[in-house]
């Protein structure tokens, strides 16, 4: 059973790397919430119950968050209530000083998807991907501590590719 729960994370992996590559909001929130989906799955079969809610709880932020901004909506007014959400159920979930890192990240990424720029997205999100990393570490997620890895490696990607470049060939 072990081995199918980190096969679960998986396909989280490929989910999470592939929404960093994308150049619409949109698009990056989409993968982000079957990443998240799946990671739930598997904190919660790992018995990860902050990872588990604060994924949850983020498949509906990046769902709503999706429907707002394409509406030209702020977010302000989510962003508040999401970050007040993961606080609330990262306390309610509490599993030590590690739901502590789920918070920050979480948060972090609330104001982050809250943004309708995708350079402003993945640049939060390299703070709260190591905020994951040592979570993962902490919960004895091999998929997890593999895809933030490997997220890491493509938010640098992206930064560099979309963010970067463009500007130095002006």
């Amino acid at each position: 059973m072990e081995i199918v729960i980190q096969l679960i994370g998986v396909l989280g992996i490929l989910a999470s790397c592939a929404a960093f590559q994308c150049k619409k909001h949109r698009h990056i929130l989409n993968l982000r919430t079957l990443s998240e989906f799946i990671f739930a799955v598997q904190y919660l079969l790992l018995g990860a119950y902050t990872g588990m809610a604060a994924d949850l709880i983020g498949c509906l932020r990046n769902q709503i968050f999706t429907r707002q901004i394409a509406a030209g909506k702020k977010t302000n007014g989510s962003i508040a209530i999401f970050s007040l959400a993961f606080t609330v159920f990262g306390i309610l979930t509490w599993e030590g000083p590690k739901s502590i890192l789920v918070i920050i990240a979480k948060v972090l990424s609330t104001v982050a998807y809250g943004n309708k720029n995708p350079t402003v997205v993945r640049t939060i999100i390299l703070i709260t991907s190591s905020c994951w990393l040592v979570y993962n570490i902490y919960v004895f997620s091999l998929a997890g501590i593999a895809c933030e890895a490997v997220t890491l490696i493509s938010l640098i990607a992206g930064i560099i590719r979309m963010d970067l470049l463009p500007k130095l060939k002006k």
